[in-house]
């Protein structure tokens, strides 16, 4: 098969490539980015005469189908906010799709191109990476045994166990964390959308292992989005989405927001307009850099991913628990981060360009993927599911 990845010099990428560079049948890997200087640095790292790479402009769609028209799946691996350019080319190119999410509003209208995907002949996802994409999968295990659905709870906690010091180290795209921390969120509540401000509700989930109680809150997410269209046959009345991230990341980033560092709209400093949200990215890009230890340090990062689905089989009431607790992955040396996301949007790549899901349209993991298949290659990396259910009389 053959795989492409834009945004192929991305931090979040690189999981899902060292994926296609040791699967046997993945024989031929196109990375593309506009930074021609960034890929070049990944295709001498990665050593592999798989791996090609050319520089383009995502938003020049002409171009961009052109690139993607002789590979069976594309993994975009950029910003959320490039993923409806990138499935215009994938309409062009006849290139099955699919990328990390694309939070709630993106999400919705990803999926008004299922009547284009359908009539080119190819398949589109939304949200393949650990949430989405992991957490929707955990969800259609369990109403796939459920004859009706009335709550889904998702609890996705992360915590660092190495002292960043004065390091400010995102567990993954901080454009991405920027927005879940800003912007309105959602939940599904009562068989209706209920919009929140951030932070507007703050409570505690035990997430286990070593993770223990952490405080949760809800951010946007496209799983909120989803779920009620995917479950709606089943009844579903309500979803939420909650997060937790590592403590001192999390007072960080508050403060920083708190004084307008993630703002969008420009700014006049000096006579000259400044975007915050861009100033504050490229800081802190530059910032890892300057402060990247001359030893690195081993990742000691964790996730814990936790879906509740409550319905009923039978008339009997069940009770779902079906949660993933997730660590770095030593082989390659990577962060838990990188790892959860990169490695299962590899899984559902390989997926799509194999021809295991090809049912051609545009939709959400959980319409689609079929769990069973997908937590196997899961757990060819050692990322495993543990499922309780109990009877509620």
């Amino acid at each position: 098969m053959k795989i492409a990845v834009v945004g192929g010099a991305g931090k979040m990428a690189l999981g899902a490539i060292l994926d296609f560079v040791e699967n046997r049948d993945v024989e031929k890997i196109r990375l593309i980015d506009i930074d021609e200087e960034a890929l070049a640095k990944r295709k001498s790292d990665l050593d592999c005469d798989k791996v090609n790479t050319v520089s383009v402009d995502i938003t020049d769609t002409e171009r961009l189908g052109k690139e993607l028209a002789e590979y069976d799946a594309v993994l975009n691996a950029s910003s959320h906010i490039f993923n409806t350019a990138v499935m215009d080319a994938c309409l062009i190119g006849k290139t099955a799709y699919t990328d990390f999410g694309g939070l709630y509003h993106w999400a919705l209208e990803q999926l008004k191109y299922h009547d284009d995907f359908k009539a080119a002949g190819i398949t589109g996802i939304v949200g393949s990476g650990s949430a989405p994409g992991m957490v929707n999968v955990m969800a259609k295990y369990a109403a796939d045994r459920l004859d009706t659905v009335e709550t889904i709870a998702i609890y996705d906690g992360i915590a660092n166990f190495n002292d960043p010091g004065f390091r400010f180290v995102p567990p993954y795209s901080l454009n991405t964390i920027l927005d879940e921390y800003s912007r309105n969120n959602y939940c599904f509540r009562d068989g209706k959308h209920v919009e929140l401000k951030p932070f507007q509700e703050i409570g505690e989930f035990d997430f286990g292992y070593n993770l223990g109680v952490l405080p949760v809150y809800d951010v946007i997410h496209s799983e909120v989005a989803t779920m009620p269209i995917s479950f709606a046959d089943k009844g579903i009345k309500n979803v939420c989405f909650k997060l937790s991230l590592p403590v001192k990341f999390e007072e960080r980033l508050r403060f920083m927001l708190g004084i307008g560092m993630g703002k969008t709209e420009p700014i006049t400093v000096k006579g000259k307009e400044v975007i915050p949200r861009d100033f504050t990215c490229a800081l802190i890009d530059q910032h890892l850099k300057e402060t990247e230890p001359e030893v690195p340090e081993k990742p000691n990062d964790h996730k814990v991913l936790k879906v509740i689905v409550e319905g009923e089989k039978d008339g009997i009431k069940q009770v779902y628990s079906i949660e993933s607790a997730m660590g770095p992955y030593e082989r390659w040396n990577m962060t838990m981060g990188a790892f959860t996301v990169g490695f299962p949007g590899a899984v559902t790549t390989r997926m799509l360009a194999d021809g295991r899901i090809g049912e051609p349209g545009f939709f959400s993991s959980e319409q689609i993927i079929d769990p069973e298949e997908y937590f196997k290659e899961l757990a060819k990396r050692d990322i495993y599911m543990d499922a309780i259910v109990k009877t509620r009389i």
